[in-house]
């Protein structure tokens, strides 16, 4: 079996922890900003090593490759995260993780779903929680799913979020894609 991604690992994690707990936080992840920095030092240091008797070119040169590819690794696999909810399945409460998230959803009465949707750049799944008069409510997920395996992970997690909030699954059912 191939190694996970960190977002695949979050997943299945997800997963797993969703079908037992009584609490479940999705905290939302992005690369962390370390990568970017240390690709983009590195690359301006590669450039300004090209210049015409720059000293020791060859060695700072190879130097600035090595940081680029370290910058890259960086980006793909340090997170950080970003906010996020977390779901309480007993009082089937959704609140924000970390201050600014948004506000704290109380699922109450009928019209509420939980839907599959295309997330914000391509390549990503993203999971909605939705009700019929409001629309889209909470974006309780968005996570690059390039690999099928992935997506399928993100479709049972959409089914196990449905069935423990006691809601309605809306919209696209991946698994069967």
């Amino acid at each position: 079996m191939p190694a996970l991604t960190p977002a695949a690992a979050s997943t299945v994690r997800w997963l797993r922890e969703g079908a037992q707990q009584p609490v479940l936080a999705l905290p939302s992840q992005r690369p962390h900003v370390l990568g970017s920095v240390v690709g983009l030092a590195s690359l301006a240091l590669g450039v300004l090593a090209q210049r015409e008797g720059f000293p020791a070119q060859q060695l700072v040169s190879a130097l600035a490759l090595g940081g680029v590819g370290l910058g890259m690794l960086l980006h793909w696999g340090v997170q950080q995260v970003d906010g996020g909810w977390r779901v309480d399945f007993e009082r089937r409460l959704i609140e924000p993780l970390g201050a600014g998230a948004g506000e704290a959803v109380q699922i109450a009465g009928d019209g509420w779903s939980i839907q599959v949707a295309p997330g914000e750049r391509r390549g990503q799944i993203a999971i909605d929680l939705r009700h019929e008069d409001r629309g889209r409510v909470v974006r309780l997920v968005d996570r690059p799913a390039r690999r099928f395996a992935e997506v399928k992970r993100l479709d049972a997690l959409a089914d196990l979020l449905a069935r423990r909030l006691q809601v309605a699954r809306s919209g696209l059912t991946l698994q069967s894609a």
